[in-house]
C-alpha cells in the first residue's frame, strides 16, 4: 500500500480495493480454524483412540468440552476489556499461537487430569481467537455493509465444520493422535496466524472517516448492562443457543428414533450444515437491508417451526422429507445468534467499549452452548425420546424470536437515517 492512510467508511466499503475486505478474509480463515470447531471435532476424533488406549469413558472424555466452555465463559469478559484497551490483534495473534501450543499438548496427554488441565488452558488462552476479536475488527472496518461482513465471516465457521472432519480423519488414520494434533497446529500457524499478520494487518495509519460508529462513541459495559435492550438480547441469545447447539450432537439418535438408517442420518446432518452456511450469509445480507431485530425474529420463529416438525417426526414417525425440511429450518437459526451479538451490540452501544460488552454477551452464549447438549441428553434419558425436548425447543425458539420485537431503534447507527423497511 502506498497511500498515506487507509480510509474507512461507507463510500470506501463499496470499492474492491478497500482494505476491510482483507480483514474479512482474515476473519473467514480465522473462524474456519477457530477454537470451537477445532476442539469439538478433534476431541470427537480422539475419543475412540483415548478410550482404547487409556480406558477412559466417552463421558469422561466429553467432559473436557464442558471444562473448556466453562473456562471460556470466565475468560470472555476480561478478554473483551483487553481488546478495547490494547486492540484486537494484540489479543488475537498470541491466542492463535497458544491454541497451536495447546493442541500439541493434547496430542500427548496420557491422564485425565492432564487432559482436563489442557482443556481449561485451551478455553482461557484461545478466547482471543474466537469471534470476539474478529467481530471487533469487522465492526471497525464496516458500517454500511456490516451485516454482510459479519455474515460472511461467520460462514467461515460453517467452512471449518465442513473441511476439518476430513482433515482430522485423514491425519488420525495416517499419523495418529499426536500427528493429527501437530498437523492442525501447523495449519493454524500457516493460515490464520500468517494471513492475519501479513495480509490482513494494516501497515499504515488508519484514517477514521465515519461519524456514526466513531471510536470515541459508545456506552461503557456498566451503562450498557443498565439498559433493558442488553438483557432482552442476553435472554434471546441464551435461549436460542441452548436449543440450536443442543440438537447438533443428537442428530444420529433423533434419526434412529424416527426409524431412519445411518446414511439417512448423515444426509440430514449435511442438510443442517448447508442450511447453516446459507443462513449465515442470508442473515448478514438481510441485516444491512432491514431492521435486524425483525430479521432475527423471523429467523428464530422459522427455527421454532423446524423444532416443532422434528418433534412430530420423533413421536409420530413422519417421513424423511418433512424431517429434512425441519432440519433445514433449524439450520437457518444455528449461528444467527453469533452474528446477532456483534451486530446489535455495535448498533446499540457503539464501538469504544464494544469488546467488553461483546465479551459478556459471548459468555452468555457459551453458557447456552454448554447447557444445550446436556439438556437434550437428560431429557432423552428421562423420557425415552426427544419429543419433549424438541417441543420445548420449539417454544423457546419462538420466545427468543418474540423477544427481538421488544428491541428499540438503534441509537448508534447511521442506518437509522436511512428509510426503514419493515
Amino acid at each position: 500500500m502506498t497511500q498515506a492512510s487507509l480510509s474507512i467508511g461507507s463510500a470506501a466499503e463499496r470499492t474492491p480495493g478497500y482494505f476491510g475486505w482483507r480483514v474479512l478474509i482474515g476473519a473467514v480463515v480465522g473462524l474456519a480454524l477457530s477454537p470451537g470447531p477445532v476442539a469439538l471435532l478433534l476431541i470427537g476424533g480422539f475419543a475412540p483412540d483415548l478410550a482404547v488406549a487409556h480406558g477412559w469413558s466417552f463421558g469422561a472424555i466429553m467432559f473436557s468440552l464442558t471444562i473448556l466452555n466453562l473456562a471460556s465463559i470466565i475468560a470472555a469478559p476480561p478478554a473483551g476489556y483487553l481488546i478495547d484497551r490494547f486492540g484486537a490483534r494484540a489479543i488475537m495473534l498470541p491466542s492463535i499461537a497458544m491454541m497451536a501450543f495447546c493442541l500439541l499438548l493434547w496430542g500427548y496427554a496420557d491422564t485425565l487430569p492432564r487432559f482436563y488441565a489442557i482443556s481449561a488452558l485451551y478455553g482461557i488462552a484461545t478466547i482471543g481467537a474466537q469471534s470476539l476479536t474478529y467481530t471487533k475488527l469487522l465492526t471497525g472496518w464496516f458500517d454500511e455493509r456490516r451485516g454482510l461482513a459479519l455474515g460472511i465471516a461467520s460462514a467461515g465457521l460453517g467452512l471449518g465444520y465442513f473441511v476439518l472432519p476430513w482433515i482430522i480423519a485423514f491425519s488420525l488414520g495416517h499419523f495418529g493422535r499426536s500427528g493429527a494434533s501437530a498437523l492442525i497446529a501447523g495449519l493454524l500457524i500457516l493460515f490464520p496466524l500468517s494471513i492475519n499478520l501479513f495480509v490482513a494487518y494494516p501497515r499504515e495509519r488508519v484514517s477514521e472517516s465515519r461519524t456514526a460508529t466513531d471510536s470515541k462513541d459508545g456506552l461503557t459495559l456498566t451503562a450498557a448492562m443498565a439498559t433493558a435492550p442488553f438483557w432482552v438480547m442476553a435472554a434471546a441469545i441464551f435461549l436460542i443457543s441452548v436449543v440450536a447447539t443442543g440438537i447438533v450432537p443428537n442428530f444420529a439418535n433423533i434419526a434412529r428414533d424416527a426409524g431412519f438408517d445411518r446414511n439417512e442420518a448423515a444426509m440430514i446432518a449435511s442438510l443442517f450444515g448447508l442450511a447453516t452456511l446459507v443462513g449465515r450469509l442470508l442473515v448478514g445480507w438481510l441485516f444491512d437491508r432491514f431492521f435486524a431485530p425483525r430479521v432475527a425474529c423471523a429467523i428464530f420463529l422459522l427455527a421454532g417451526v423446524g423444532y416443532a416438525l422434528a418433534a412430530g417426526a420423533s413421536s409420530l414417525g413422519l417421513g424423511l422429507p418433512l424431517l429434512a425440511l425441519a432440519v433445514m429450518l433449524m439450520g437457518l437459526g444455528f449461528g444467527a445468534e453469533s452474528d446477532l451479538i456483534g451486530y446489535l451490540a455495535s448498533r446499540y452501544y457503539g464501538y469504544r467499549h464494544f469488546g467488553a460488552i461483546y465479551g459478556v454477551l459471548l459468555s452468555i452464549l457459551i453458557l447456552g452452548v454448554a447447557a444445550g447438549p446436556l439438556a437434550y441428553g437428560m431429557a432423552r434419558d428421562a423420557t425415552g425420546s426427544y419429543h419433549v425436548i424438541l417441543t420445548a425447543s420449539a417454544v423457546l425458539g419462538a420466545v427468543a424470536g418474540l423477544l427481538m420485537l421488544l428491541l428499540p431503534r438503534f441509537p448508534f447507527a447511521s442506518w437509522n437515517a436511512k428509510p426503514m423497511r419493515a
